[in-house]
């Protein structure tokens, strides 16, 4: 093998520099860099006095992970079950919206237009305000709420008559529910099970109330949708109920008017007539009683299909902000300011001395 290819080309110069021509560097343009440091620090204060505070309320829920009533119904065929080789609680199924999915219902646009028309105390102003209202007074300026006014006012619908069922949305609208996506997060922990919700607000107050409305939107919403066919089978056995017992009624009423009018005659018709009513009242009053338990047992099913969610850290009032981190911020723009200074000084003057080999 050549060992020819092995060594490295050597460059007819090399650049070298060291630690006196960095000095000489920056004791040559301290003063440049220092105004830009110091300009750009000086925007950082005015910005981070200037910038809009922000306060963020938190809270951690434990979610019901697994309908249990489920496997409650089918106890009575697990040891059957069992003989078969078949275990029962395997085959389980968990509910469509899971635990997990709950942050998605946070950043859904129903929840986004809810939660916007919600009333809040806002206690900057001291009054309460719809929370739509509190945003856009605090995120535009005067100039841009005039000409938004103004446009929004000239607006036109594309669905006015809403043929479509569809949502349509004005671009403030569509704004709003986007800043609302942005400022109240939802995750879930899948090792412990917890769901946390994070809301931004320019208002502490606001940010708590909106904390727990999120809270009691996301119970709602999963209520209804894990007791929704328990409760229609609720109002179904309602009337159906109500028309048995006033079938039983009307049988027992007839049964009895005909036994007051004929108890003194030995008729085969009426005999006929008497045995027909009381099987008539027979089988109404059956089914009532069984319609009045399967009610019972639809009002038990609602209880148990409910879901259980037990708040592991309540949402507070924040006393302190959580945005800008003013610190951060004037640090962060003393640093772009030096580096700035430090690229102009290089492109202004080559105060590197460049020595050749």
């Amino acid at each position: 093998m050549n060992t020819n290819e092995r060594q490295p080309i050597k460059t007819s110069t090399d650049i070298e520099i060291g630690i006196d021509d960095i000095m000489f560097f920056f004791k040559t343009n301290q003063r440049l860099i220092a105004a830009w440091s110091l300009s750009l620090t000086i925007i950082g204060i005015i910005y981070a006095l200037l910038a809009q505070k922000e306060f963020e309320s938190k809270t951690q829920l434990m979610p019901e992970l697994q309908s249990t009533s489920a496997l409650g119904k089918m106890g009575g065929l697990s040891a059957l079950a069992g003989l078969a080789g078949i275990d029962l609680n395997q085959m389980s199924t968990t509910d469509a919206v899971r635990p997990d999915l709950y942050p998605n219902i946070l950043q859904s646009l129903p929840f986004a237009l809810y939660i916007l028309k919600e009333s809040v105390y806002v206690s900057e102003y001291q009054k309460t305000m719809k929370l739509e209202d509190f945003l856009y007074l605090k995120e535009q300026s005067l100039i841009s709420t005039l000409i938004n006014e103004g446009s929004k006012s000239q607006t036109t619908l594309l669905d006015p008559k809403k043929s479509s069922k569809a949502y349509e949305l004005t671009k403030n609208q569509q704004d709003l529910v986007t800043n609302i996506q942005e400022r109240v997060q939802a995750s879930f922990d899948r090792k412990s099970g917890v769901i946390s919700i994070n809301v931004k607000m320019p208002d502490p107050v606001v940010a708590a109330t909106i904390t727990q409305r999120t809270v009691e939107y996301l119970k709602n919403y999963v209520t209804s949708y894990r007791t929704d066919k328990a409760r229609n089978q609720v109002k179904f056995f309602e009337n159906q109920v109500a028309d048995a017992k006033r079938r039983y009624q009307n049988a027992e009423s007839k049964l009895a008017q005909f036994r007051d009018f004929n108890r003194f005659l030995a008729l085969q018709t009426a005999k006929i007539e008497e045995q027909r009513l009381q099987a008539e009242f027979l089988l109404s009053q059956n089914l009532y009683n069984n319609l009045t338990q399967q009610f019972e047992q639809a009002k038990i099913r609602v209880e148990e299909e409910t879901p259980v969610f037990k708040t592991l850290e309540p949402a507070t009032i924040p006393l302190k902000r959580s945005e800008p981190k003013r610190s951060l911020i004037v640090l962060g723009f003393g640093i772009i300011g030096t580096i700035i200074g430090i690229i102009i000084s290089l492109l202004k003057n080559n105060t590197f001395k460049l020595k050749t080999k």
